[in-house]
C-alpha cells in the first residue's frame, strides 16, 4: 500500500462501503468482486452514500461506534478486535491459509504481502486524520516524524499474523510489496518486525497529542532475502523508489518503462505486477499475493489473489 496521495479519500470512503456492502471478503475471483467504477455519475442522491454516513459505518463496521475522529479524538484506543472488520479479515486470512497448505508441495513457493491495510491496520489513523490523508501526519503513524524514528503505531492485521507465520513454517518465501517509499524502508521493517530488526534504537511507547501508546512491534517473520534492485536494501520488503531510481527490471513497456521515460510516478499496478514478475523470475512461483487495494491484485504474476477489507480508501 502503498502509500500515494490520498486528498479526498472522504469519496473513496463512499467508494469503498459501496463495494463492501456489494461483495464479501473472499478471493477475487468469487462472483461479483470488481473494482470501482470511477466514471459512474450518480444521477440521484439515493445512489450516493451521505459522507457524514458512511463515517458513521466505517466506526461502526471497526466496532468503534461511539469513535471521535481528529488529533483531539480517540484515535489512541486500541484496534477492536471482535468487530465485523476483525472477523471479515481473519475470514480472508483462514481462506487464504487454506489455499497455501493445499499447495505447500509447490517448489520454491511463495506468499506477497501488501503492508498498508493488509498486514497492518491504520484505523488509528483514520480516526486521527478524519479520513484526509496528509504525508507529514500519516509519517508519524508509519513512525518518522522530523526524519528521526520515534516509534510505530499500527497494529497488525487480525489474523495475518498467524498467516503469514503459518506460512512461513510451510516453506514459503515471503515477500512485502508496498507503496510506502524508500525513506520509510527501515520503520516500515520496524513495525513489521520489530526495532531491533530493522536496525533502528528500541522504543517502548509513543506519545502524540498528549496520548502515550505502547509502541507496536507486530512480529511477522522477517521477508525472505532479495535484492530489491534499489535503496540498497536486500531483505525482501520491496518500498517504492523515488522517480529517477526505478530497478532496471520495472523498465520495461508491460511494466513501468512508459511512466520511466516521461519522468513521472509509476501507476501501483505496473509497479507492483512487475516487482511480483520480478520475484518469480528468481525462481519463486507467488502462491498468493494478498492486497487491501485492486491494484495491488491486479496484472497477474501470481496464482491466486485475495481482497483484504478495506471501506477506508481507494487506490486505483
Amino acid at each position: 500500500m502503498k502509500r500515494l496521495s490520498r486528498s479526498r479519500r472522504s469519496l473513496w470512503l463512499v467508494l469503498g462501503l459501496v463495494l463492501g456492502v456489494l461483495a464479501t471478503a473472499a478471493t477475487m475471483a468469487v462472483a461479483g468482486l470488481q473494482p470501482a467504477d470511477l466514471n459512474f455519475t450518480p444521477r440521484t442522491e439515493a445512489q450516493t452514500t451521505n459522507v457524514d454516513v458512511a463515517r458513521a459505518w466505517a466506526k461502526n463496521y471497526y466496532g468503534a461506534h461511539t469513535a471521535v475522529s481528529g488529533p483531539n479524538g480517540t484515535w489512541y484506543t486500541p484496534l477492536n478486535l471482535e468487530s465485523n472488520y476483525a472477523n471479515e479479515a481473519r475470514s480472508v486470512a483462514d481462506h487464504t491459509d487454506h489455499w497455501l497448505f493445499a499447495r505447500r508441495h509447490v517448489p520454491q513457493r511463495a506468499i506477497v504481502l501488501d503492508v498498508d491495510d493488509t498486514t497492518l491496520t491504520t484505523w488509528n489513523y483514520e480516526l486521527y486524520s478524519n479520513w484526509d490523508f496528509n504525508p507529514t501526519t500519516n509519517a508519524q503513524f508509519v513512525g518518522i516524524t522530523n526524519g528521526v524514528f520515534t516509534g510505530n503505531m499500527f497494529p497488525p492485521t487480525p489474523g495475518m499474523l498467524d498467516l503469514a507465520s503459518h506460512a512461513k513454517s510451510l516453506g514459503y518465501g515471503i515477500f512485502w510489496i508496498t507503496g510506502r517509499g524508500d525513506s520509510q524502508h527501515a520503520a516500515t521493517i520496524a513495525n513489521l518486525v520489530d526495532d531491533s530488526a530493522a536496525g533502528l534504537p528500541n522504543i517502548d511507547e509513543v506519545t502524540l497529542n498528549g496520548h502515550t501508546i505502547p509502541e507496536v512491534d507486530a512480529g511477522y517473520p522477517l521477508p525472505t532475502p532479495i535484492d530489491i534492485g534499489h535503496g540498497g536494501f536486500a531483505d525482501g520488503l520491496f518500498t517504492k523508489p523515488p522517480v529517477g531510481s526505478y530497478p532496471a527490471y520495472l523498465d520495461t513497456p508491460e511494466f513501468c518503462g512508459p511512466f520511466i521515460d516521461a519522468g513521472v510516478s509509476c501507476p501501483t499496478v505496473q509497479y507492483k505486477s512487475g516487482t511480483r514478475a520480478y520475484i518469480e523470475s528468481q525462481g519463486y512461483d507467488i502462491v498468493a499475493d494478498l492486497g487491501d487495494q485492486f491494484s495491488d491484485l491486479e496484472g497477474n504474476y501470481a496464482d491466486k489473489v485475495f481482497k483484504m477489507p478495506n471501506p477506508n480508501y481507494y487506490l486505483p
